[in-house]
């Protein structure tokens, strides 16, 4: 069981959403995988904004109660699985509790993951936490079709990278198996029951754990599908002490408590006709640089403001040749070019706008850099 590492899992995903909220993700635009390392203190967040509604659980209309309530493992407990098989599907994790560190103001902790996968392969991961310095900060990763996104909200900053070439999807949501572990076994309360669109068998839970610099205690309840195997609904509290784990800013530990951290977990079936939304930043990123030509066989193609970037095994000098005729064929004037052995730089003019191409060669790869501005 992993009930220890909770502060440790927690604190470094926070970490992910304030650093990547404030700018930091923009240079890395691949999700950072959770980690185990210690943590520094972190800002502390506040309630963050309501997530997207999940579908509330139902009782089925005669559920029938367990026998005895024997205790036993569920079919499946594992809540780190592929959903792709599910069909259009939804899966949700919100956390919330309170970090205690001798000597130091009590630091609220709410943070909310929402998955959504689709059978046509689009996908999409909003992270949420809300922080008295910055406001809500929301991190979400899209894919649509070939196109990948990573939009970035911050206080009243919106900013969207585009990305092709990468799996910005890289690591795993925070589920209740980061928290608690694999659950082993728990006590069968109730059969037939219907939860998000499932019908699945309702067991509780309680788990104690002891160790060096540690004590704690989980419970909770969870909601187990047969066909298909999946947990549905995982809910629980967690309560315990952790020692030396937390580090100040000079890296010496610090004494904590980790008191009433709570979890929901949820799969939810979505409906067929469910669609995936770009946000408004991000469509007027897809509008900016429509009419700039783009070469076949380009890879790590990225583009973020008013910037588009890209790679190519082509060489420079067929760069510069391709930019000089398709620029000008959408309508772009030529304006002054420059080049200093295998490395370029056009400019272009069209409607009130300019365009500057960079070219330069590095390692056999020919790199692409344009800057659009207004003139």
């Amino acid at each position: 069981m992993y009930i220890h590492r909770v502060a440790l899992t927690l604190l470094s995903a926070m970490l992910v959403v304030l650093l990547a909220a404030c700018g930091g993700a923009a240079s890395n635009p691949s999700p950072t995988p959770t980690t185990e390392t210690p943590p520094t203190r972190t800002p502390r967040p506040t309630a963050a904004a309501n997530p997207a509604a999940t579908a509330a659980p139902t009782t089925a209309t005669e559920p029938t109660a367990a026998a005895g309530g024997a205790t036993e493992r569920p079919p499946v407990t594992n809540t780190d699985i592929d959903v792709t098989a599910l069909g259009n599907v939804q899966v949700e994790m919100k956390i919330d509790g309170l970090l205690k560190t001798e000597g130091q103001a009590d630091e609220p902790i709410k943070l909310s993951f929402l998955e959504i996968w689709l059978q046509n392969g689009d996908r999409s991961l909003t992270i949420e936490s809300d922080s008295p310095d910055t406001g809500v900060s929301r991190i979400i990763y899209l894919q649509i079709g070939a196109q990948a996104y990573q939009y970035v909200e911050s206080g009243s900053d919106r900013n969207c990278l585009n990305i092709t070439g990468s799996d910005m999807f890289t690591g795993s949501i925070l589920t209740p198996d980061s928290l608690i572990g694999d659950l082993q076994d728990a006590r069968l309360a109730e059969r037939g029951v219907r939860v998000n669109g499932f019908t699945t068998d309702r067991y509780t839970f309680n788990l104690t754990e002891q160790a060096l610099g540690y004590q704690g205690q989980a419970n909770g309840e969870i909601w187990v599908s047969s066909n298909p195997a999946v947990v549905v609904r995982h809910v629980g509290e967690l309560t315990g002490t952790i020692t030396g784990d937390a580090l100040d800013e000079s890296g010496a530990p610090l004494p904590g408590a980790l008191s009433n951290l709570r979890w929901e977990y949820n799969v939810t079936k979505l409906t067929g006709n469910t669609t995936l939304t770009l946000p408004e930043v991000c469509e007027q990123l897809q509008a900016t640089g429509a009419d700039i030509p783009l070469p076949p066989n380009i890879s790590n193609q990225m583009r973020m403001g008013e910037l588009i970037s890209f790679e190519t095994t082509d060489s420079a000098a067929t760069m510069a040749t391709f930019f000089q005729t398709e620029m000008v064929a959408n309508g772009w004037q030529a304006g002054e070019t420059s080049q200093y052995g295998d490395t370029y730089q056009l400019t272009f003019s069209k409607d009130g706008r300019t365009a500057t191409v960079m070219i330069s060669t590095d390692n056999n790869k020919t790199s692409v850099i344009i800057l659009l501005a207004s003139s």
